[in-house]
């Protein structure tokens, strides 16, 4: 027969371990309402999960021109940050949405990863570009009164694919007052060699030159030549060659190469509001 002792002690075992079953089902149940939210963190300093909104695409006018604007996922939620800008010369109006849609979802996974710059970007439509290189500060002065921009040409990029990186080599290298950094994708030549030597002077003011083409794109070989052309002369340059070519989607080059090139030689002193800053 079990003494009093035993029994009671026993029976308090068990109520115990009941109430640390129902005490563990509990704690599961609270835990799986709670969301889950990356690491990473912008310089806002404000984490960023999967879950929370990106950033924000305008379609605008200036003038006769549309002009598309990306804004970063920080826009929205810090009102007194500004930021760099790249303006992305495209190679025309057509498949123009898609491009857009790459640097917003490449832009926005990027904006989660410690140490990564967001940039507002600014993609012309075709006609506007054509005017943007022989009047840039046109539509600078239009994106930097309208926007929270740094006002200085080392937080400014050029950027361009195919026809349109033709145009952002032109603009950068006759307007080094204005930009401060160019990345060109898969540019289609025409005459990039030979305006090197005319521009060197204004070229070596740039802080940051890439030149990114793809080995299968009929533009190969001209921007070899003007890979050589840089490097004749003593120009500081990135040059890369890819397997692909200018048919192939643009994301990837862009989440991996051009984006972060911009966060790495665009100013972007520290804001207000970032950590760390008193």
């Amino acid at each position: 027969m079990l003494g009093p002792f035993f029994c009671y002690t026993a029976l308090k075992m068990r109520r115990d371990s009941v109430q640390n079953w129902m005490l563990f089902v509990v704690v599961l149940v609270f835990a799986a309402t709670i969301p889950v939210t990356a690491n990473g963190q912008g310089r806002g300093g404000a984490a960023r999960g999967g879950g929370l909104r990106g950033g924000t695409v305008e379609k605008v006018e200036s003038g006769n021109h549309r002009i598309t604007v990306y804004l970063p996922p920080s826009y929205a939620s810090d009102t007194s940050r500004q930021f760099p800008v790249i303006y992305f010369l495209n190679d025309s109006d057509d498949g123009s949405d898609a491009v857009v849609d790459a640097i917003k979802s490449s832009a926005d996974r990027l904006a989660g990863v410690q140490g990564f710059s967001e940039p507002i970007v600014v993609i012309p439509d075709a006609a506007a570009t054509a005017d943007f290189q022989r009047l840039p500060e046109d539509l600078v002065a239009y994106i930097d009164s309208h926007y929270r921009t740094f006002k200085a040409r080392i937080s400014r990029g050029l950027a361009g694919r195919s026809k349109g990186g033709d145009a952002a080599f032109h603009t950068a290298a006759i307007r080094p007052d204005v930009f401060s950094a160019v990345y060109l994708i898969n540019a289609s030549g025409g005459d990039m060699a030979s305006l090197v030597e005319g521009n060197e002077a204004n070229l070596k003011k740039l802080y940051a030159i890439s030149v990114d083409t793809g080995t299968k794109d009929s533009s190969l070989a001209a921007n070899q030549q003007l890979h050589q052309e840089l490097m004749r002369l003593h120009i500081p340059h990135h040059y890369e060659e890819y397997d692909g070519g200018s048919s192939n989607q643009p994301g990837e080059r862009l989440e991996r190469n051009l984006l972060p090139f911009f966060s790495k030689n665009l100013a972007a002193p520290a804001n207000p509001t970032s950590p760390g800053v008193k």
